[in-house]
């Protein structure tokens, strides 16, 4: 009698082991899907920030081209012009800047990054960035970033 009750014991104890292996492996699948999903809403803020900033300097006429301008020849504006292009695109920067971040602390997938990294490598390597850089303000903008931007303008060629 008491070795059934110990075979009994094994078997209870093998079938619970095998429940928490199996509670655990359905754990994990969680785990990953809610991992997906949260990528999945970061992704859509993004790509809902992009499309704000878009709407917003196509606003008026006068912002498109204050923008446009900036970042393709910011010397070719007036002065008051230049420090109204610099803040709407200093407001661009500040969003690739994050995007670049969010790659560097591996919160984007490498489809997601990307898909961005052509418009992150366009800002940096525009004449706006470059004015940006020989900016006071150019010490608001992370470190990691301003390298990683003029890392890429030495590696196209483009010499401040």
């Amino acid at each position: 009698m008491k070795e059934l009750l110990e075979e009994y014991a094994l078997i209870a104890e093998i079938i619970s082991a095998i429940a928490v292996i199996i509670s655990l492996v359905f754990v994990g699948f969680q785990i990953r899907e809610s991992t997906k999903a949260t990528k999945a809403s970061s992704f859509h803020e993004i790509a809902a920030l992009d499309i704000n900033i878009l709407l917003n300097f196509g606003q008026s006429q006068e912002l498109a081209r204050l923008i446009s301008t900036f970042r393709a020849d910011p010397y070719s504006l007036s002065e008051e012009e230049q420090n109204h292009g610099f803040y709407l695109f200093g407001a661009e920067v500040r969003h690739v800047e994050n995007l670049f971040l969010q790659n560097e602390n591996k919160m984007l997938s490498k489809n997601d990054w990307n898909s961005r990294k052509a418009l992150v490598e366009g800002v940096v390597l525009s004449p706006g960035f470059g004015y940006l850089l020989k900016h006071p303000f150019r010490e608001f903008f992370d470190g990691s970033f301003i390298e990683y931007g003029l890392n890429q303008r030495k590696k196209y060629g483009i010499l401040e």
